[in-house]
C-alpha cells in the first residue's frame, strides 16, 4: 500500500479507503489532496443509511454506518450529541468557526486558508468522504473575499452540502464541481447570506431533493422564507432535531424539512 506524507496543511495519507460515494462527483474533479484512513468505529446507524442532526444555527452532526462523525459549522459554543471525528467551518464569522479544537477532534477543516491561498480540502475516513467547493472568491458588496467554502459530504450513495455563508449565485464551474446533491443544508435568514431570491437560485442550480433549513435565527426569517418557498416546494416539519435517512426515503420531488433544534 503506498504511503504519501507531506506538511501538516497538505497531508495525504493511504491507510484504506471504505465505501464513501464517488458518484456525487461526477462532472469535474481538482486534485485536492487527499486523507484516507480507517479507525474500525462502530455505529448505530443502519447500514446504508446517514444520521442527521441539527445542532444549531449553521451545525449538523452527520453520522455514517460506520461510526464517523462530522460536524459542521464548529464554533465551540454549542453542546454537541457526541465528539465528531471531523469538524468543517465554512468561514471565519465568531458562530461560525474557532481556534479552540476540543480534545478528540482528528481533523479541522476551514473554508478559507489563513495563508491566503484558496482552501483546498479532500478526506476519506472510513465510508465518509468530506470536500469542498470554495466560493466568495471575491470582494462582494464588502464582504470578506476569499473566505468561505460550500462543504460536501458523501457516504451511503448520498451527497449532502453544505450551501454556507455564500453571497452569489454559483458559477457553472462551481456547480460542476458539486456534483450530484441529495440533501442541501440552506441558509434561509434572507440578508446575511443572500437573498431569498438568490437562495432559490442556486436550489435550481444543484437541484437538491431534500432542502433542510438553518440559519435563520433573525426576525421574520423563517415567515419570510415559507411564504415565497411553498409556491416552489412542499414545507414539512419534523418531530425531532434528528433524521435517519438513505437514498429510498429521499423525497422523488424536492421538498423542505424542517428539524428541531437550536437556531
Amino acid at each position: 500500500m503506498k504511503r504519501m506524507f507531506a506538511s501538516v496543511l497538505i497531508l495525504s495519507i493511504w491507510i484504506g479507503l471504505g465505501s464513501a460515494s464517488a458518484t456525487c462527483f461526477p462532472i469535474a474533479s481538482e486534485p485536492f489532496p487527499v486523507i484516507r484512513a480507517s479507525f474500525g468505529q462502530t455505529s448505530a446507524v443502519p447500514a446504508e443509511h446517514l444520521k442527521i442532526t441539527f445542532v444549531g444555527h449553521a451545525s449538523f452532526m452527520i453520522e455514517s454506518a460506520a461510526g464517523t462523525k462530522v460536524l459542521t459549522d464548529y464554533n465551540g459554543y454549542l453542546p454537541l450529541p457526541a465528539t465528531p471525528d471531523i469538524v468543517t467551518m465554512n468561514n471565519s464569522h465568531d458562530s461560525h468557526y474557532t481556534d479552540l479544537i476540543a480534545d478528540g477532534i482528528k481533523h479541522v477543516l476551514r473554508g478559507w486558508d489563513p495563508a491566503g491561498g484558496v482552501a483546498r480540502h479532500n478526506i476519506f475516513l472510513e465510508d465518509l468522504r468530506v470536500r469542498n467547493v470554495p466560493t466568495n472568491l471575491t470582494d462582494i458588496s464588502g464582504r470578506m473575499a476569499n473566505g468561505n467554502s460550500m462543504f460536501v459530504f458523501e457516504s451511503a450513495d448520498l451527497c449532502v452540502v453544505h450551501i454556507s455563508h455564500l453571497h452569489h449565485v454559483l458559477s457553472k464551474q462551481q456547480v460542476g464541481q458539486l456534483g450530484r446533491i441529495d440533501i442541501a443544508f440552506a441558509p434561509i435568514d434572507g440578508w446575511m447570506t443572500m437573498t431569498h431570491s438568490e437562495l432559490f437560485r442556486v436550489l435550481a442550480q444543484i437541484n437538491p431533493k431534500l432542502i433542510i433549513p438553518m440559519h435563520y435565527g433573525f426576525d421574520g426569517a423563517v415567515e419570510a422564507f415559507i411564504e415565497k418557498a411553498k409556491a416552489l416546494y412542499p414545507i414539512r416539519t419534523h418531530d425531532s432535531d434528528t433524521i435517519e435517512i438513505n437514498l429510498a426515503k429521499v423525497p422523488r420531488r424536492t421538498e423542505v424539512l424542517f428539524l428541531k433544534g437550536q437556531w
